[in-house]
């Protein structure tokens, strides 16, 4: 009886497992077959020369040769990202269309819910591809008032009193970075918004400003020639593309940390095999040398990994900022 009964279990489990495996042979397939059928489009969200909009343009050049297909780069600026990302989460969820957005988009919707179009969804309207990279966050100065360390710079601000420091906008994690400086050091800092890094960048060279919260992308130039001083990195570690470069936590200031990324999104109904498909070829473009120091030299930090790790990153990054808004009391402006 008990070999009989063994007998008909094994026999049911092999068909069960059959079926799974039946089931499975189309997405396999799909996974090693799929490719672009026409012109992929590549929508970036923000004006051209930025680094979102560098990214795309280098990628759009690699992705033919793998995908057999033209790769179409579209810029729809607005709203902080929010315009042309609602564009592509509207579109159709095959692959043809996807967008890379800056890591503000995960804080915009939160300071203006209604921008970028009714019923649009950051989080849950999108499948993320991938993290393309990421662009450090630093405190630069002025060299007219003689700082280069944090602890100078509390110092500074603490005996001149109440003292502007400019940022790419508000919501920006270089805002965010501002105002959580301004909590753990006890200075009083006031908030100066530009719209984006040069902006803000050219505020401190111009003497408008003694100190801005920028990217590394957008203050490199400069630094190498003296003519901002670069004080502390706004990160959780250090950066490899300015390594001797402290973080703010490594000098007795905690707490003050964020971060600058690039994602690159597809419809939320996008089929995994057409994410998985993406997300190789893309993370094979981004281990090539030439192409990651072209990123270096722009200040960007290759990244790659998983569409598990992006979405991760995404819905951490949304939750934070949600926090950090009320903690902060950081208002649209």
């Amino acid at each position: 009886m008990k070999i009989k009964m063994k007998k008909i279990m094994k026999h049911r489990l092999s068909r069960i497992l059959a079926s799974a495996v039946v089931a499975l042979l189309p997405t396999l397939a799909l996974a090693q077959s799929w490719s672009p059928t026409k012109t992929m489009t590549f929508v970036v969200p923000v004006a051209p020369g930025s680094s979102n909009d560098l990214i795309a343009r280098m990628l759009s050049e690699r992705l033919p040769a793998k995908l057999g297909q033209a790769v179409m780069v579209d810029n729809r600026p607005g709203a902080s990202g929010l315009v042309g990302a609602a564009s592509v989460a509207r579109s159709a969820a095959d692959g043809h269309t996807i967008v890379i957005v800056p890591s503000d988009v995960y804080m915009a919707p939160i300071l203006t819910p209604k921008a970028g179009g009714a019923n649009f969804d950051v989080i849950k309207d999108f499948t993320p591809i991938l993290t393309a990279g990421s662009a450090p966050v630093l405190i630069v100065v002025s060299p007219s008032i003689n700082v280069k360390t944090p602890q100078e710079l509390v110092a500074y601000l603490k005996k001149n009193g109440p003292t502007s420091y400019g940022s790419p906008g508000t919501g920006s994690p270089m805002n965010i970075a501002g105002e959580m400086f301004k909590r753990s050091t006890g200075t009083q800092l006031n908030h100066v918004p530009y719209r984006g890094v040069s902006p803000a960048v050219n505020a401190v060279l111009s003497g408008e400003l003694p100190m801005s919260i920028v990217s590394l992308a957008g203050a490199a130039p400069h630094i190498a020639v003296g003519k901002l001083v670069p004080v502390a990195l706004v990160e959780k570690q250090r950066s490899e593309l300015i390594p001797n470069l402290h973080t703010l936590t490594e000098s007795g200031i905690p707490g003050v940390e964020t971060t600058v990324f690039f994602q690159i999104l597809a419809p939320a109904a996008t089929p995994a095999p057409v994410i998985q498909r993406l997300n190789a070829e893309i993370n094979a473009i981004l281990t090539m040398p030439d192409f990651k120091e072209r990123l270096r030299t722009m200040g960007v930090q290759p990244a790659g990994g998983t569409s598990a790790d992006a979405a991760k990153l995404a819905r951490d990054t949304y939750a934070r900022n949600q926090q950090l808004v009320k903690e902060l009391h950081i208002v649209a402006e």
